[in-house]
């Protein structure tokens, strides 16, 4: 999920050339709606100061001005969801602009260049998957759909169920007929439980499918939709009980996601090392992943905690470089650039491999923070 919105902004802004990217934290959990109000005019001010030095042009402060002030009526009229941070895209010179609610609080900022600056958003975002959600009950299940701080009410599944057991009886059954009846009313609801995640599974692409509620309820349907679901995890978040509140849902199922991410990131990092301390197909430090990024062959680029860094770049053929006076490449001369890191999760995005900013220090540390799988050998 996090890759079609990555990549769909990249082709978006592809002819774009004048772009403004900015983040603001808007976690009304932290702070009041006022406080949040006087940041984003704060940046506004600053994007408007660093906008005229940077295209040495005053004429898109208007632009810029109406972007901010979009954003502001959204956040006074409780337009942003339970985001806790903004994303804004905008095209100076033309009507393109689009804002992205993010799970997390990020750092205040903005940015000019003839690309969006994406590293903030990977990281907010990578962790999550587009999950379908469903709220296990004895008589209901409620099923969501959810992407980072979005999350949608599906439907509610309603089944007559009878209570369980009624010490007189029930229809004059006995005792144990009653919950024997009661018991197969619960299997029929379970079984058509997971029959609906079935189908709701085939209207979207899913990538995880995570069942709470009831917990006894929860494994059930788990074992049913795995059977049925051979490619997608099924799993049984135990922090989702029995609710309908959307903020509580939320944090369970992100709770669950940065779980997940810590995990699979460690492992893949140190898979990353291991094989290219081995000379295999990863590559670790700056100049090793820009050698390979210049030849196209970054599989996965992965990042420990982003942190802008100078460097050259070809004015010819694009190729980059971190001190070099000629291209590694083409020979022609090399441009001096603020932001290798930025560069290099694009150009990663744009030739089809996958970007991934843990947000901490991790193992990389000691190869510069940087690190890759290989397509091919180099």
């Amino acid at each position: 999920m996090f890759e079609s919105v990555a990549k769909s902004l990249l082709r978006e802004c592809e002819t774009k050339t004048r772009l403004m990217s900015f983040y603001i934290d808007c976690d009304r959990s932290k702070r009041s709606a006022k406080e949040i109000l006087i940041d984003l005019k704060n940046l506004q001010k600053k994007a408007i100061e660093e906008g005229a030095n940077f295209y040495a042009d005053t004429r898109y402060s208007e632009r810029i001005s109406s972007i901010f002030n979009e954003l502001g009526e959204k956040l006074v009229h409780g337009g942003l969801g339970e985001a806790k941070g903004i994303a804004c895209f905008a095209d100076l010179e033309g009507d393109y602009y689009r804002f992205i609610e993010l799970p997390v609080s990020v750092e205040n900022l903005v940015k000019f260049s003839d690309h969006p600056f994406l590293a903030p958003l990977i990281e907010a975002l990578y962790p999550h998957r587009l999950t379908l959600v469903a709220v296990v009950e004895a008589r209901r299940a409620t099923f969501y759909r959810v992407f980072a701080s979005a999350i949608d009410k599906l439907l509610t599944l309603e089944e007559d169920v009878p209570p369980k057991v009624k010490s007189a009886g029930w229809y004059g059954l006995e005792e144990t007929r009653i919950k024997r009846h009661v018991e197969d009313h619960v299997k029929r609801h379970l079984k058509n439980v997971a029959a609906t995640l079935r189908a709701l599974y085939d209207d979207d692409d899913y990538s995880l499918v995570l069942i709470g509620g009831n917990a006894n309820y929860a494994l059930v349907v788990a074992d049913l939709v795995g059977e049925i679901l051979a490619d997608t995890p099924v799993e049984v978040c135990s922090k989702l009980g029995i609710t309908d509140q959307v903020r509580i849902i939320l944090e369970a199922v992100t709770d669950h996601a940065i779980k997940s991410f810590v995990e699979s990131s460690s492992k893949l990092v140190q898979s990353i090392i291991t094989e290219y301390e081995k000379g295999g197909l990863a590559i670790a430090g700056l100049r090793g992943v820009i050698r390979a990024s210049n030849l196209y062959a970054i599989h996965q680029l992965v990042i420990d905690e982003y942190r802008m860094i100078g460097g050259k770049r070809c004015g010819s053929c694009g190729a980059l470089g971190v001190d070099e006076d000629a291209c590694p490449l083409c020979h022609g001369a090399m441009e001096v650039v603020d932001d290798l890191i930025d560069l290099l999760v694009c150009r990663t995005l744009r030739n089809d491999g996958d970007v991934i900013v843990i947000g901490g220090q991790s193992p990389l540390r000691e190869y510069d923070g940087i690190g890759a799988s290989l397509r091919f050998a180099i």
